[in-house]
């Protein structure tokens, strides 16, 4: 089934983003929430439109996409200012 951004399974997408946001808080990783939960829900809502339907999977997956996002932004300044890492 395709689902158009108005039509994303508001239950499923909800509950993988509180899957992902419990595990981010807790281990201390939001430095801006609303910017996290922004990217969060667009991770997640990518995924459901390419078929996933699995909340935990969902909500491992956007972590991950999370973590990766985040290491890559707090190395690209270094790069940025010449400095050797």
């Amino acid at each position: 089934m395709d689902y158009s951004n108005d039509e994303i399974p508001s239950l499923l997408a909800e509950n993988a983003l509180q899957i992902a946001l419990n595990y981010l808080v807790r281990s201390g990783e939001i430095d801006d929430y609303q910017d996290t939960c922004d990217f969060l829900i667009a991770s997640i809502s990518f995924m459901i439109r390419q078929g996933q339907r699995n909340k935990l999977l969902l909500g491992n997956r956007a972590i991950t996409t999370f973590q990766r996002y985040r290491a890559r932004r707090t190395i690209e300044p270094s790069r940025a200012s010449g400095k050797p890492a």
